[in-house]
């Protein structure tokens, strides 16, 4: 159904040409009648006596039939005109709203924000676009099908509009990016509604009997401080939102004037790392891993690094650029072939390395292919690999093909850790179903042991959960003496951390096992 909002320019113009023509027709039929009446034309009179002088051609007969005719056809039209008006409604529908969320489409969105403005205008009010871009919806089409992406657009298009005013406007502006307009009397009203629409993340959506958590980023442009006509305030909502999409998933940004110098910069970020994966400007460096049962070093996690412009990039802030801008299968894959082969200069046989693995390697099809790829060209044990993947990875896809992989991968020999365990998503039922071999506990609890009985607590409930499911457990992030002994205390089996080393190259590492054997 439409919204009251929503009357596309064609249909005013057709509503007056319909008024303007039903006034021709009224006047012309006054005209006509008066001009029977004072010219004493009697009609009726007439066709009578005609009908009667004429009788002999049956001009009764002919008469009447063109009488039923007329009428025939005045239904005919009638009918006609009602199937016209059916086609136009449909045709209407299709060109104006999304056919999949039946919310009004991009046409429509950006004619209802037109006339909220000048309807703004008139009454001193305020208009506050609001851009909607789903986070890592991708993934959810690879992993349960366009069909069922359909669905699950569905139900986010309802709960907006569930979240919002009748009066006011959500529309889909195309694949998984949404257009919420809002009437303001004043700014004070925004932020209830910004508040309601974050709250609609919160809850889980059900698909294929799998509870889903989808995140959003969500840009805000008010008019009319950010712009005076639709295209302005569209563009700086636009920009708002990826500011948002830049900071993390789940945020709701307003827009300020130097966010567009902002995503310039992420734009350069985009270009200058493309380059970098088709030159392989990046280079490993490798952290060591201590075992807290005899002090003795046990592997060493591989780190990529990127330098750029004589500046050292942060490792997650490209990482995600590469996963947002599709590039992370390439550049993931080139980190694991350069580890595999510094391995051989430094890793000695009783050692593991470890190489990370972000949810979007994991999810290709041929990921274990590949990863039997690398240990063949390099000739590396798998049971000297441990691959390291977020909790995230683990509800990527549907847990059978989940399980499915990591059960080849320990087929291979390879282990498989759960990194960042603690700040993800997976349940503890899932996890005591899936082949792993260690938890690594997040650095945030790590650096709160300290100061925190809340966080010592909880780190040492992990501690016990993994052990019970006889998992090994590394913390990572000890920077501190405190820290490690307290880590031994509660019964953690490896730590890792600048306490006990910090990354190092692959020449340092190399030298330095080289001066340990001589």
């Amino acid at each position: 159904m439409k919204h009251k909002l929503i009357q596309t320019s064609l249909e005013k113009e057709v509503r007056e040409r319909a008024k303007r023509d039903f006034f021709y027709v009224c006047f012309t039929v006054l005209i006509l009648t008066l001009f029977s009446l004072l010219a004493s034309v009697d009609l009726f009179e007439q066709l009578y006596h005609f009908s009667r002088e004429h009788e002999h051609w049956e001009m009764d007969e002919i008469t009447l039939t063109a009488l039923w005719f007329g009428l025939g056809g005045l239904f005919y039209a009638y009918r006609r005109m009602q199937d016209l008006r059916s086609l136009l409604h449909e045709a209407s529908d299709k060109a104006f709203f999304d056919q999949v969320s039946q919310l009004p489409n991009r046409t429509y969105s950006l004619e209802c924000l037109t006339q909220m403005i000048h309807r703004a205008e008139r009454l001193d009010r305020q208009v506050a676009v609001i851009f909607i871009d789903l986070d890592n919806f991708k993934m959810v089409n690879d992993t349960y099908g366009h069909a069922k992406g359909d669905l699950l657009l569905q139900s986010v298009g309802q709960r907006l509009r569930n979240s919002i005013r009748k009066s006011d406007v959500v529309g889909r502006l195309g694949g998984d990016e949404y257009l919420v307009l809002i009437e303001l009397a004043d700014e004070d009203e925004l932020a209830p509604v910004l508040e309601r629409i974050k709250l609609t993340q919160e809850e889980a959506y059900r698909l294929d009997e799998n509870d889903l958590f989808l995140r959003f980023s969500a840009g805000v442009a008010i008019y009319p401080y950010d712009g005076r006509d639709a295209a302005d305030l569209l563009k700086a909502s636009d920009i708002a939102m990826y500011s948002s999409k830049i900071s993390g998933e789940g945020h709701i940004q307003l827009y300020t004037q130097g966010m567009a110098e902002t995503l310039y910069a992420r734009y350069q970020l985009e270009s200058d790392l493309k380059k970098a994966i088709q030159n392989k400007d990046f280079y490993m460096e490798y952290q060591p891993q201590l075992s807290l049962e005899n002090d003795q070093i046990i592997g060493y996690e591989a780190l990529i690094r990127w330098e750029r412009k004589g500046e050292l990039v942060p490792t997650a802030q490209f990482i995600q650029v590469a996963e947002e801008t599709g590039h992370i299968e390439e550049l993931g894959l080139w980190a694991l072939h350069q580890a595999l082969e510094d391995a051989k200069f430094f890793l000695r046989s009783d050692q593991v390395l470890g190489v990370n693995i972000t949810p979007r390697q994991f999810r290709h099809s041929d990921f274990v292919y590949q990863i039997q790829g690398g240990l063949s060209i390099y000739g590396f044990s798998p049971h000297q690999l441990v691959l390291e993947v977020t909790e995230s990875a683990l509800v990527s896809e549907a847990f059978d093909d989940i399980r499915q992989k990591l059960t080849d991968l320990r087929q291979l020999g390879v282990s498989v850790a759960i990194d960042d365990f603690g700040i993800g998503y997976s349940s503890l039922g899932r996890l005591k179903d899936l082949p792993i071999t260690c938890l690594k506990i997040d650095q945030l609890f790590t650096h709160a042991l300290m100061t925190s009985e809340l966080d010592r607590n909880l780190v040492s409930t992990l501690i016990t959960l993994a052990r019970n499911l006889r998992l090994s457990v590394l913390a990572e992030g000890v920077e501190t003496k405190e820290q490690l002994e307290l880590l031994r205390q509660m019964g953690c089996h490896l730590a890792q951390g600048f306490y006990i080393g910090k990354p190092t190259s692959l020449a340092q590492l190399a030298d330095s096992v080289k001066f340990s054997s001589e």
